[in-house]
């Protein structure tokens, strides 16, 4: 996750869609006139019930920190250093509050009147309004109340405020795993609908030029929740480097090596989905078999290893469930049958099998014509002619 590298996707120039039937034109303009009249709430940026300045921050945290002109260089940079975490934080949720509440909305408005059925918010944004709702409790339960001791006493910011919400990322952010897994799925589709869908592009176009999306790109908005969890570590980082105190450096650092920790698990998990989605790829070329076995000699020894109902994307016998059954090696092989005949085959050489098999006339799908061999239970044995 962190050294990935997405692309966001930008609006640079119009497709061309150079001739429209009549029809076609008149429902580009019943979009454009859908769009014109939709009314987007004139205030976008997030408030809570509970207390109506929840959102609402100073211009500098010298405006509520007493002692700021006292301050050595070191504590100055500490605070701002912690400013900048409140303060990008914010902006962020603020950020997510305009794509649910503008364009995620607009959305769903064109639907209700007929226009961008195959367009969801899903395929768009994938899980980003669960996100939102993290970020929002995340400030309600850790920041806010930070930044309300601070202007309740004067007193600097205190780092060992934001402890408990550092250390609890894996259970406060675990949606951002579905998020960073369909992250590159979104983007994708986004481009294949502004090559071919004057309606989408028409959509985009309001959306990027609307004043309240401050001049975001479709791709930036999807870039955003990537761009935001990675950077926790380097805000964590700058409090760190600016923090004397050998007692808050230590607390400093055990929540620098928990966010660490979360990031390496999203890591993880989209290392788990792409061997999950590559068996399933390697497992949709082979077909079921019914087949007869090598010969009688080794039959007995690997006949029983797999019964009749063997599933290629099933677990592994004796590992957890975090292993995955991986495409070892793929190699065109001469075998020999019974009566010394030949066959030839494509062995597939998984982690835990070997499976023998041949393309089928048409098309690159294979059928297994050997049993699956276990690589547990299978044995290099000199045979009655003196092969292996």
């Amino acid at each position: 996750l962190m050294g990935s590298k997405i692309t966001p996707f930008c609006l640079h120039s119009s497709p061309t869609f150079l001739f429209f039937p009549l029809q076609e034109r008149s429902q580009l303009d019943l979009l454009k006139q859908e769009l014109e009249t939709y009314a987007v709430p004139v205030n976008l940026k997030w408030s809570w019930k509970e207390e109506s300045l929840g959102t609402t921050l100073e211009k500098n945290w010298t405006q509520i920190v007493d002692s700021h002109l006292k301050m050595s260089k070191m504590q100055r940079h500490q605070q701002e250093a912690l400013w900048e975490f409140v303060h990008t934080e914010l902006s962020y949720i603020n950020k997510l509050v305009i794509i649910k509440d503008l364009v995620i909305a607009a959305l769903v408005n064109l639907h209700r009147s007929g226009f961008l059925s195959e367009v969801t918010p899903e395929l768009l944004f994938s899980n980003l309004p669960s996100i939102l709702s993290a970020h929002q409790l995340f400030w309600q339960e850790v920041i806010f109340p930070m930044l309300q001791e601070v202007r309740r006493t004067g007193m600097p910011f205190d780092p060992l405020m934001l402890k408990m919400g550092c250390l609890q990322f894996p259970q406060r952010f675990s949606c951002y795993q579905h998020y960073c897994w369909e992250e590159e799925n979104s983007l994708e589709f986004a481009r294949r609908q502004m090559e071919s869908n004057p309606h989408f592009f028409i959509f985009i176009q309001w959306v990027e030029t609307h004043p309240q999306t401050q001049r975001m790109r479709l791709g930036d908005m999807q870039a955003k929740p990537h761009q935001r969890i990675t950077k926790y570590p380097l805000l964590l980082k700058s409090v760190l480097q600016s923090t004397q105190n050998p007692h808050v450096q230590q607390t400093l650092r055990s929540m620098l090596s928990s966010v660490n920790s979360f990031l390496e698990s999203i890591n993880d998990y989209l290392k788990l989905k792409d061997e999950e989605l590559a068996l399933s790829i390697s497992a949709q070329r082979v077909d079921g078999y019914e087949v007869e076995g090598i010969n009688e000699e080794i039959d007995k020894v690997t006949r029983f290893s797999f019964s009749s109902c063997f599933d290629l994307t099933g677990s592994i016998k004796g590992v957890g469930p975090g292993v995955v059954r991986k495409l070892l090696l793929e190699e065109s092989l001469k075998i020999r049958g019974r009566k010394d005949s030949k066959l030839e085959v494509v062995g597939l050489l998984f982690s835990d099998v070997l499976l023998m098999t041949k393309f089928q006339k048409k098309g690159e799908r294979l059928k297994v014509v050997r049993p699956p061999l276990a690589l547990d239970r299978t044995y290099c044995m000199v045979l009655k002619d003196g092969c292996e």
